[in-house]
């Protein structure tokens, strides 16, 4: 830029520029020569590149709007993106055959006890309804589903959702049966998850955030460990037939301080230690020895727990003798007993039922879509949200029938069949088809399983999802992010004092709230040049961070008493505009969006004449900011303030609402000034844009402030 710019000199009467220390190492890095910084005034260089580069020679291409070149494409094509199973079974061999086969033998080894486990300690049902959940899903989700290394199942955190749910409505009424129970939510919680495929709307797993999901998995790691240790005590029928009622966590922690210590079965305490001891113990090991030897991760120590507890239970009679609860005989009759979740009867279940099954489809979309785009898609395809919320949908719908718990893809269990050489859906297929085996050959042997033993495992699961709350905490300490602790400590206490739905509920009606509370703040900012620096920066930022380093010393920022220049770097909604309105008259009155309303004004608004705003980031308005933005203008030009619009994005949408709306007959209009600007190389490439698209609004700040200037706007 020419050292005789009026945009560096402005010594007009009523100008104003503040000058003293010099300019802090830190704003350094923006310094460029003057050949780049006058076209690459918020451009980040772009333009420059293009002007400061040789002559080059281009190639003209022709671009058609229409779509006469569009094919129909038949359903064989688009048929593998609806039913990705097309994608895997063309090509799969007889290698990934035996590698499918030994992750899905490897998986069940851990994850039938674990169906056990929630079904009977955290969901309060049959044990049959943990393993339907584990034997039916896989089989669907192997046709809908598009992540190969994807195993679905029932999930600890749901179950106990669940569970809550079902101990609260049998506790009042003695004649519903559990598998009914569980036949409702988890048909609703399909039915909500398939229309929730089919309407697209899988960007709403974005609203959860990782606050308020670690807040949940605590708080459901907490609940587990206390209902699991009331088993482990064997103190479940003391806590029936004492006084009051025991649904939330917290009942259950005051019930275990006042009975436990007089009332636990010692013989069950024994045994739920030593399991315990072993399990984690066992984990510690391979936790220690992963690093060297990653086989290790295989090593099955719950099953391994639960086969010498069986041995132990049966040989020695565990329940007759010492008096320990075991799983006992249970309904065998298979794939013969289905359940009607839309019968009669059912349906008078859906009332109570439907809130629980809307969270539990929230919260398995979300584990599931973590899940999902962390081991990515076949093929290495990218992983599409709808498409596994269909797929989730009709694989809980299918479920439901068998009264099966809800499933969702779990990233751990997924992790582990990654590791274990699984290479398709199959390996879930073959984990369905080993429990479907158990179902009909083993559960005889499965009865003599101590019901203590079960709780055991799930209370290891559930100080595994206590592990990692700690660190993430002590993050949010060290970075301040003291909403994100707010979102953890609401979801978590909440879930303790009342039930894991309502905790979640809360949690995520702050999230949302919050999230409306930031897209409905405008971001508009007051731009302002730093002494040394040729191109506009944020003022008010600038000066706080320059005050952070430099509290005592005085930044030379260059401000106009008559021009006030601002930028609106985001999309304009009904939303935000309301709120840029308020803030556009609090930068006219002080200077400044950070500046306490209830200040007196430091101008009067009369000293302004003229209203530069910058739309670089405004890349979406809708017809109702643009109403609001011509009432802005309107007022200013009923107080003789002139508005220059730069930088509109060459968005047609944008572009056309505001020629429509009579916004360019309102605002100066660049075709319409004085286009003698041959002192900078930016002004002549802004004459060539307004040339090529007969453009109103002016191509550059710098160009605005030219024209302001020379006294032509």
């Amino acid at each position: 830029m020419d050292a005789t710019s009026p945009l560096l000199h402005r010594n007009k009467p009523g100008k104003q520029r503040l000058y003293g220390s010099n300019v802090p190492p830190l704003i350094s890095p923006y310094s460029r020569s003057e050949t780049t910084a006058q076209s690459d005034v918020f451009s980040n260089g772009a333009d420059s590149s293009i002007l400061a580069s040789p002559r080059r020679e281009f190639t003209s291409i022709s671009i058609t709007s229409n779509m006469d070149a569009a094919v129909k494409h038949k359903f064989l094509d688009v048929a593998p993106y609806y039913l990705p199973c097309f994608v895997w079974i063309q090509n799969y061999t007889w290698s990934m055959f035996f590698g499918d086969l030994i992750a899905g033998i490897s998986l069940a080894s851990f994850q039938i006890p674990l169906a056990l486990s929630y079904a009977t300690s955290l969901a309060h049902v049959e044990p049959l309804c943990g393993l339907y959940s584990l034997a039916v899903t896989p089989f669907i989700y192997a046709i809908f589903g598009s992540v190969p290394h994807m195993i679905v199942g029932p999930e600890g955190a749901l179950s106990l959702v669940m569970g809550q749910t079902i101990e609260k409505l049998m506790s009042h009424n003695e004649d519903l049966l559990s598998i009914n129970l569980s036949s409702v939510i988890t048909f609703v919680a399909g039915v909500v998850l398939l229309i929730a495929g089919i309407c697209r709307i899988g960007f709403l797993g974005s609203v959860l955030s990782r606050a308020l999901l670690r807040g949940f998995i605590s708080s459901v790691g907490f609940v587990m460990i206390i209902n699991s240790l009331i088993s482990e005590l064997k103190l479940n029928k003391i806590m029936l037939e004492s006084p009051g009622h025991h649904h939330t966590a917290f009942e259950k922690v005051m019930f275990l301080i006042n009975y436990g210590p007089k009332n636990y079965h010692k013989a069950t305490a024994l045994v739920s230690m030593c399991c315990l001891t072993t399990l984690m113990t066992i984990r510690y090991a391979k936790k220690k020895l992963a690093k060297k030897y990653k086989w290790i991760v295989l090593f099955p120590e719950i099953l391994l727990v639960v086969i010498l507890m069986v041995y132990l239970s049966a040989t020695l009679k565990f329940k007759k003798r010492y008096g320990i609860s075991v799983l006992g005989d249970f309904s065998s009759d298979g794939l013969e007993s289905f359940v009607n979740p839309l019968s009669d009867g059912n349906r008078d279940l859906f009332h109570p039922l439907y809130s629980v099954g809307v969270v539990i489809a929230l919260l398995g979309f979300f584990e599931s879509t973590t899940a999902s785009k962390s081991l990515g898609g076949i093929d290495n395809s990218t992983v599409s949200s709808n498409r596994e919320l269909v797929a989730m949908g009709l694989m809980n719908i299918g479920a439901s029938i068998f009264g099966a718990l809800p499933s969702f893809g779990g990233y751990g269990r997924s992790k582990i069949n990654a590791l274990t050489g699984a290479r398709s859906v199959m390996s879930g297929v073959f984990l369905g088809f080993i429990t479907l085996f158990t179902i009909h050959f083993l559960l005889p042997t499965i009865k003599y399983i101590p019901i203590c033993v079960l709780s055991v495992i799930t209370t290891v699961v559930g100080i595994s999802l206590l592990e990692e709350a700690p660190a993430d905490i002590y993050f949010h300490i060290t970075c301040h992010g003291y909403n994100e602790l707010v979102i953890f400590a609401l979801t978590f206490l909440t879930t303790i004092f009342y039930s894991v739905d309502v905790g979640i509920s809360i949690g995520c009606v702050y999230s949302i709230i919050s999230i409306i509370k930031r897209s409905a703040k405008s971001r508009i900012q007051i731009l302002a040049k730093v002494e040394g620096i040729d191109h506009f920066v944020n003022a008010d930022e600038y000066q706080r961070y320059y005050d952070s380093f430099n509290p005592t010393d005085n930044l030379n920022m260059e401000h106009f008493e008559d021009c006030l220049v601002v930028k609106i770097p985001e999309p304009l909604t009904f939303s935000n505009t309301e709120d840029l309105k308020e803030r556009l008259d609090r930068l006219e009155r002080f200077g400044s969006v950070y500046t306490h309303p209830g200040q007196k004004d430091i101008r009067t608004r009369g000293t302004i004449k003229y209203v530069i705003i910058d739309l670089k980031g405004m890349t979406f308005v809708d017809s109702s900011a643009v109403q609001i933005l011509e009432e802005i203008i309107d007022d200013y030009n009923s107080r003789n303030v002139k508005v220059l619009l730069t930088r509109v994005p060459l968005k047609r949408e944008v572009r056309f609402r505001l020629l429509k709306s009579g916004i360019t007959d309102r605002i100066v209009n660049y075709n319409s000034v004085n286009k003698a600007t041959s002192n900078s190389t930016s002004s002549q490439q802004g004459q060539i844009e307004a040339t090529l698209i007969n453009d109103p609004f002016f191509p550059s700040i710098e160009e605005a402030m030219y024209v302001v200037e020379s006294g032509n706007a």
